[in-house]
């Protein structure tokens, strides 16, 4: 029996993937910098877009979606979902790559365009190396129902940019496309 979080997490992706709107741009540079922070493709790639009405009908539709938007209110922007990639540093100082999303708000209403304030939400760490925060449709955002662990990334950073804010959201060095062999926060450093 799937629970109501699974539910929810489905119908997320799956409205997202249904409003799924291409690329921002035909034209697409790729940086070679190996410099950390450097966006590897920019701009970068546009995965989805959702209005404000549909991604309320779809968060609405379960019983965890609804306790959500009691707390959040209804989502008054909707939401352009971008995929990123960018130069970082590992754990133990070695150049790597990571991955993220940024959720940027759309619309007409009030506080949905124009200078908007900036969050960076961090996740909770998994236990699935292939976890990507900028792709809802992808099961592993459903990890925590089965393995105890916490996806709650997907949906909490989108009701955020539902409500104005442009979410800024790292999957993390060794997660998703990062070729770092393993995951830092787990990893000990020890400075002399």
């Amino acid at each position: 029996m799937r629970s109501s979080k699974t539910v929810f997490v489905t119908a997320l992706a799956a409205l997202v993937l249904a409003a799924c709107g291409g690329g921002s741009s035909d034209t697409v540079g790729t940086n070679t910098s190996t410099k950390a922070g450097t966006l590897i493709y920019n701009p970068p790639l546009r995965s989805a877009s959702v209005n404000a009405t549909d991604f309320a009908t779809s968060v609405g539709a379960t019983s965890v979606g609804q306790q959500l938007l009691a707390v959040t209110g209804a989502p008054k922007c909707g939401i352009d979902f971008y995929y990123i990639q960018y130069q970082t540093v590992g754990g133990k100082g070695e150049q790597t790559t990571a991955s993220g999303a940024i959720m940027a708000p759309t619309g007409s209403a009030a506080g949905c365009s124009g200078p908007l304030p900036i969050l960076l939400y961090t996740h909770g760490t998994m236990v699935t190396r292939s976890y990507n925060i900028a792709n809802p449709a992808d099961s592993n955002n459903e990890a925590w129902t089965t393995a105890g662990g916490g996806s709650e990334g997907p949906i909490v950073a989108a009701m955020f940019a539902a409500q104005g804010y442009i979410v800024v959201a790292s999957n993390y060095t060794g997660y998703d496309s990062s070729p770092l062999p393993y995951h830092p926060y787990l990893t000990s450093r020890r400075r002399t």
